[in-house]
C-alpha cells in the first residue's frame, strides 16, 4: 500500500507541473495574440487616418477647382463689362462678379480650415505610425520565441502525462479513476498531506484516529470534507 501511495504523490508531483504547463498554453498564445492584435488595430488606425487624409484633399482640390472656375467666370464678366451699354446689364453684371468674388472669399476661408485639419491629421498620422512601427517591432521581435515556447510547452505536457500514465500502470483501476476525477474536480490536486492535523487541500480538521492511518501508510484515506486522497507530509 505504501507503494502506491508514493506512486500517486509522484503522479501529483506531475500533475501539479502540467497544471502549471497548461496555464503557459494559455497564456503564451494570449501574448502572441494581443502582439497581433495590437499591430491589426495600429494598421486599421493608420489606414482611417489615411483615408481621412485622402478626402480632406480631394475636398481641398475641389474647393481649388471651384475657385478656379468661379475666377474664370469672374474675368468672363469683367470682360463683358466693357462691351455692355445699358446701366442695367451692368448692374446685373457686375452684381454676378461680387456675388463670385464673394463666394471665393467663403470658399478660400472653408480651405485654410481644410488645410489646418491637414495639418492636424499629419501630426496624428505621425504618431500613429511610429505606434505602428513599435507594434511591428514588438510582433517581429517575439513571435518566433513564443511560437517555439508554445510548441516546447505542448510538447513537455505529453511527456509528463506520459510519465503520470506510466506510473498509474501500477495502481488499481478504481483508484485510478478516482485519482482522475480528483484532478478534474479539485483544481488539479487530488492527494492532499496532513499539515497540521488538517488536510492541506481544504483545511479541514483531521480526526486523531484517521491522522494514526495516515502515519501508518497501510491503506488509502480520503478527506472526509473534499474527497481528496490524504498522505502523511514527506
Amino acid at each position: 500500500m505504501k507503494k502506491r501511495l508514493e506512486i500517486l504523490i509522484q503522479m501529483q508531483k506531475i500533475d501539479t507541473i502540467i497544471g502549471a504547463k497548461n496555464i503557459l498554453t494559455n497564456k503564451l498564445p494570449q501574448q502572441l495574440n494581443s502582439l497581433k492584435q495590437s499591430l491589426k488595430d495600429a494598421d486599421e488606425t493608420v489606414e482611417i487616418t489615411k483615408s481621412e487624409m485622402d478626402d480632406n484633399l480631394k475636398e481641398q482640390k475641389l474647393k481649388e477647382l471651384d475657385i478656379a472656375n468661379n475666377n474664370t467666370k469672374i474675368t468672363k464678366y469683367k470682360n463683358q463689362l466693357l462691351t455692355i451699354e445699358t446701366n442695367k446689364e451692368y448692374k446685373a453684371l457686375n452684381s454676378e462678379i461680387n456675388h463670385l468674388e464673394k463666394l471665393n472669399s467663403e470658399i478660400d476661408d472653408d480651405l485654410i480650415k481644410l488645410m489646418e485639419i491637414e495639418a492636424e491629421l499629419k501630426e496624428r498620422m505621425d504618431v500613429e505610425k511610429q505606434t505602428q512601427q513599435k507594434a511591428s517591432d514588438e510582433l517581429k521581435a517575439n513571435e518566433k520565441r513564443l511560437e517555439i515556447e508554445i510548441q516546447e510547452v505542448e510538447k513537455e505536457i505529453i511527456n509528463l502525462k506520459e510519465q503520470r500514465n506510466n506510473l498509474a500502470q501500477d495502481l488499481p483501476r478504481d483508484l485510478i479513476r478516482r485519482y482522475g476525477s480528483l484532478i478534474k474536480k479539485r483544481n488539479r490536486k487530488a492527494v492532499a498531506f496532513n499539515e497540521n492535523n488538517a488536510c492541506s487541500g481544504c483545511g479541514y480538521t483531521i480526526r486523531p484516529q484517521v491522522v494514526i492511518d495516515i502515519r501508518k501508510g497501510n491503506s488509502i484515506i480520503y478527506c472526509e470534507s473534499c474527497g481528496r486522497i490524504l498522505v502523511a507530509k514527506l
